[in-house]
C-alpha cells in the first residue's frame, strides 16, 4: 500500500469527521496547557494529557506505517478503529488538561480573594463580586457533570461537550486574570 492510498482513504467522511474534530480537540488541548503551565504556581506540567498525546501520535503513526507493511487487515477498517482510538486519547487529554486547569484558576482565585484587602479591592473595581463567588463555588460540581457525561464512545456530537468545559475555562480565565491584575 502506497501513503496516497492511506491519505485516499483517510479523506473519506467517516475518517475525515473524526480528523477534523480531533485537531480541534488536540488545539484546544495544547491552548489551555500551556496557560496552565505558565499560570501554575509551582511551575509544573501535569503529564497526563502529555501522555494522551503522544498515545494519540502512535496511533496516527500506526495508520502511516500500512505503507511499509505486508498484511492481509481490512485497511479502511484499521485505519478507522485507529483513528477513533487516537481521538480517544485527544478526547482524554482535553479533560485531564481541563480538570487540572479549572483547579489551578479555582484555587488562585479563592485563596486571593479571601483576603480582605483583595476582595475590597475586587468590590471596588468589579461590580459583579457575589455572582464570582457562586460560580467558582459551582465549578467543582460543573466539572463533576463533565466528567459523568464524558463518553467517547456515544454518538452525540462529541465536540460540543468539549466546548461546554471550554466555555467553564474561559469564564474562570477571565475571573483569574482580573484577580491576578488587582
Amino acid at each position: 500500500m502506497k501513503q496516497e492510498e492511506i491519505l485516499s482513504i483517510l479523506s473519506k467522511n467517516e475518517i475525515s469527521h473524526y480528523l477534523n474534530e480531533m485537531s480541534q480537540v488536540h488545539m484546544f488541548t495544547k491552548h489551555y496547557l500551556l496557560i496552565a503551565e505558565e499560570i501554575s504556581e509551582e511551575g509544573v506540567t501535569f503529564l497526563q494529557p502529555l501522555k494522551e498525546h503522544r498515545d494519540a501520535y502512535d496511533h496516527l503513526i500506526r495508520v502511516f506505517t500500512l505503507a511499509i507493511k505486508h498484511s492481509e487487515l481490512d485497511v479502511e477498517q484499521y485505519i478507522l478503529d485507529n483513528i477513533k482510538k487516537a481521538f480517544g486519547h485527544e478526547y482524554r487529554a482535553f479533560f485531564d488538561m481541563a480538570d487540572w486547569f479549572t483547579y489551578i484558576c479555582r484555587k488562585y482565585v479563592r485563596e486571593e480573594l479571601s483576603f480582605n484587602s483583595k476582595r475590597k479591592k475586587y468590590e471596588e473595581k468589579y461590580d459583579d463580586f457575589e455572582s464570582v463567588k457562586k460560580f467558582i463555588n459551582e465549578v467543582p460540581y460543573m466539572v463533576a457533570k463533565y466528567r459523568e457525561e464524558k463518553d467517547v464512545s456515544n454518538h452525540e456530537p462529541i465536540l460540543s461537550e468539549v466546548t461546554d468545559y471550554k466555555k467553564t475555562m474561559d469564564r474562570l480565565l477571565d475571573i483569574y486574570k482580573r484577580v491576578r491584575a488587582l
